[in-house]
């Protein structure tokens, strides 16, 4: 199916100093941190940001994280201690400077016709998908998570209508519910009596999203994926975030195409490959 999708209006990109407000862990592994910056907050949903702590720790790079909500010169962003990186920025306490460049990349398409729409979020591609159902969200729309178990889904970020799936039932909060198995196995089965055409958003690891690409192309559904991949700069310069698309698109660039891209152009089987050119120079 041809995309009809509409594309939001996206602020200006700035460069940002901010303080940390606050930071604290939502599940076992996601950590919420509010920012305080010196000018407006305002993004699309499933944007995202680059930010550096400011001074004597400052990193070589600055880390990738999407963007969870914003509310004048608050930015709130979530995210796991994946590396040396993350884990300065979880040990830096409140009242600490950053640096913020933001808003990046292109966001999630805004609603545009009455489909409903199917959103798949796994681990922290949760902010995203938090954020477009907050702005664009209708009751027929279905909005499904998936976690390792009870402990590592954020559930305050996670109030009905969201359904969430688990690897492991356990520790599970009392009065909530969640689904063994996957994320797809979750959305099959809130689906079922369901017959409209959905459109789908997704945003997590890459086994989901190339699910998620599938789980739409065998029922003729427009699908849009935000792909996660590792940047070094976030807005082109480095080209480290190179993805791989079907016929002659070629090689796109996750932090400025992307990171939301519609899951037809994308060349699944190539993920992880590097471009020739790129190949050929070693």
């Amino acid at each position: 199916m041809a995309s009809d999708a509409t594309a939001p209006t996206v602020p200006p990109v700035r460069s940002l100093i901010g303080v940390i407000a606050e930071q604290r862990f939502l599940s076992s592994s996601m950590i919420r941190i509010d920012l305080d910056l010196e000018g407006d907050a305002s993004y699309a949903p499933g944007q995202f940001c680059m930010i550096n702590l400011v001074g004597g720790a400052a990193l070589s790079l600055s880390r990738p994280l999407s963007i969870l909500a914003a509310n004048g010169t608050r930015l709130s962003l979530l995210y796991k201690i994946v590396g040396v990186g993350t884990r300065l920025l979880a040990d830096a306490l409140p009242g600490r400077k950053v640096r913020v460049l933001t808003p990046l990349g292109t966001p999630f398409p805004a609603r545009n016709n009455e489909r409903p729409r199917l959103l798949l979020a796994g681990g922290v591609g949760l902010p995203p998908l938090v954020s477009w159902a907050q702005r664009y969200g209708d009751p027929a729309d279905l909005f499904c998570f998936g976690a390792r178990d009870g402990a590592d889904a954020p559930w305050e970020l996670l109030p009905s209508p969201w359904h969430v799936s688990v690897d492991r039932s356990r520790e599970i909060p009392d009065g909530r519910e969640a689904h063994r198995g996957t994320v797809l196995d979750l959305a099959l089965d809130c689906l079922t009596g369901r017959t409209e055409t959905f459109e789908v958003l997704a945003c997590g690891p890459r086994p989901l999203l190339q699910a998620a690409a599938e789980f739409a192309h065998q029922r003729g559904w427009l699908c849009h994926v935000s792909v996660e991949e590792r940047m070094g700069c976030g807005y082109g310069v480095c080209r480290g975030c190179v993805v791989p698309t079907i016929g002659d698109i070629g090689w796109r660039l996750a932090c400025q195409d992307g990171p939301v891209l519609p899951a037809a152009d994308l060349d699944w089987k190539s993920f992880g490959m590097a471009p020739a050119s790129e190949e050929g120079s070693r």
